[in-house]
């Protein structure tokens, strides 16, 4: 073997070191093309907990326009990034960010936290089970294998898997507590930590823990996203 050829193929991989490396960083650690986003092409907020610096920033503008989440329930101005939400919140936003996708917008809620209307959607489409992985109790938080349980369905009922395809990328490495996921929550995990839809805390994902307010809105906004061509402005592809 000549030494430019040899060279070649050294530079050859070497390249593909680096390019798996800054994968394997950005699935543990949550870069994305999102984060890279202009701060002024996003939408104003009016929470006075919300400000052009937060991590989540970007996330509640894009929860705002999807409407996931909305600033008509009450007379708080406040979004509560690290308040803890329930099972019935989490497949309330879930239900809000389907009817966007089919053209309905502004539905009105029932009062509290959760809508029983979209509860009962989501147990009609096979997307939660009362009693099949856990428990359904709406008023009762929510963990993260939980949270990623209902997008991996939510995903596979309406044969969306199609707009994630471009996102799987080789990874690495999977989370270093990988064995601490239920095994009815491993593959739902795995499957979304492919298409970078959920990230870890440092390399662990913490599967028994809690979802905060901001983290239910991320990977939400992900999937709406994944399924739309743009964050903004939004062009609608969802199937119906």
């Amino acid at each position: 073997m000549n030494k430019k050829k040899s060279k070649s193929i050294v530079a050859l991989l070497t390249l593909t070191f680096l390019s798996l490396t800054i994968v394997t960083i950005a699935a543990c650690t949550g870069i994305s093309a999102m984060e890279s986003n202009d701060v002024e092409e996003l939408p104003a907020i009016e929470f006075e907990d919300v400000s052009p610096g937060d991590w989540f920033y970007r996330y509640v503008a894009a929860g705002l326009r999807f409407g996931i989440i909305t600033t008509e329930s009450g007379e708080s101005h406040y979004f509560e990034p690290d308040r803890y939400v329930t099972q019935g919140e989490f497949i309330t936003m879930l239900g809000r960010l389907h009817e966007y996708g089919h053209g309905v917008i502004g539905t009105p809620d029932e009062g509290g936290d959760y809508n029983e209307r979209y509860l009962e959607w989501a147990l009609e489409n096979e997307i939660v089970h009362r009693y099949r992985y856990w428990d359904l109790v709406p008023s009762s938080l929510i963990t993260r294998e939980m949270a990623a349980m209902i997008v991996w369905r939510y995903i596979r009922e309406f044969e969306l898997l199609d707009y994630f395809l471009h996102d799987e990328i080789m990874v690495l490495m999977t989370f270093d507590d990988f064995w601490e996921i239920s095994d009815w929550a491993q593959g739902p995990v795995e499957r979304l930590r492919f298409r970078m839809l959920v990230f870890g805390r440092g390399w662990n994902f913490e599967p028994h823990d809690t979802v905060t307010h901001a983290d239910a809105l991320q990977i939400l906004t992900r999937v709406c996203s994944g399924v739309y061509d743009l964050v903004f402005p939004l062009r609608p592809i969802l199937r119906s």
